[in-house]
């Protein structure tokens, strides 16, 4: 596990300490947990976004296919 230097607001810093206390958890872990979430969002945004118009599509791509190939 690697050591990162990160400068916040003092804004910041108070709200995470907030929730600290709120959680019973060090401030790394939260650090650790924030991040995680983030990426795992990011991840299905991307994932979201390469899927493009099929998103949420109950067709299957082939059988669409062969649909307008029929059209020819």
């Amino acid at each position: 596990m690697g050591r990162k230097l990160l400068d916040l607001s003092d804004e910041v810093i108070k709200r995470l300490d907030d929730l600290k206390q709120q959680r019973n958890l060090p401030r790394a872990e939260l650090f650790r947990e924030v991040i995680e979430q983030y990426l795992e969002e990011q991840t299905k945004t991307t994932i979201s976004d390469a899927l493009g118009l099929w998103q949420g599509c109950e067709e299957d791509g082939v059988e669409f296919e062969r649909k307008l190939h029929e059209e020819w």
